[in-house]
Parts: structure tokens; C-alpha cells; sequence
């Protein structure tokens, strides 16, 4: 009989912990959001738009390339190179 009892009030303590949880997780603080408007331009470049000078490599007619511990030798398709020094 005392089995009984302890086994029903540990089940009448864990169901009033739980709906107690429930009733605490439903009936918190209201959350507050902003809302934040982000104003930013950016402008947008097509492929092939940058032009090309002498301080640009263009990495697409690199062929092969030889890295050093003096630097990285890198190799053109129409057989010059560029030597890149640590």
C-alpha cells in the first residue's frame, strides 16, 4: 500500500512539474524586435568589366607556376613569366 502511494504521488509531483514548465515557458516576457532598414549600394561589376594594366596579372593565362622559399615563378600562355619575390 505505501508503494502505491509513493508511486502515485511521484507521479502527481512530476506531472504538476511539468505542466508548471509549461505554464512558465508559455507566459514569459513578450519579446520585443526591431526592426532595421539597411540602406547599402553596391555597385556590381560584369565579368570582363576591369580593365587590365601593368599592376594586374590575369590569373586565366596562367599555365603553370614554381613556388620557392625565395618566391613563386609564375608562367604565361604565351611563354613569358612573372617572378614574385617573398
Amino acid at each position: 500500500m505505501k508503494k502505491t502511494f509513493k508511486a502515485i504521488g511521484i507521479v502527481a509531483t512530476m506531472g504538476i512539474m511539468l505542466v508548471s514548465a509549461y505554464m512558465l515557458g508559455t507566459t514569459q516576457a513578450e519579446t520585443i524586435t526591431e526592426i532595421q532598414t539597411v540602406t547599402e549600394t553596391r555597385e556590381v561589376v560584369p565579368d570582363g568589366y576591369i580593365p587590365f594594366n601593368d599592376d594586374i596579372v590575369d590569373m586565366n593565362t596562367i599555365v603553370d607556376f614554381t613556388a620557392t622559399e625565395y618566391g613563386l615563378q609564375l608562367y604565361f600562355e604565351d611563354g613569358s613569366g612573372y617572378f614574385w619575390e617573398r
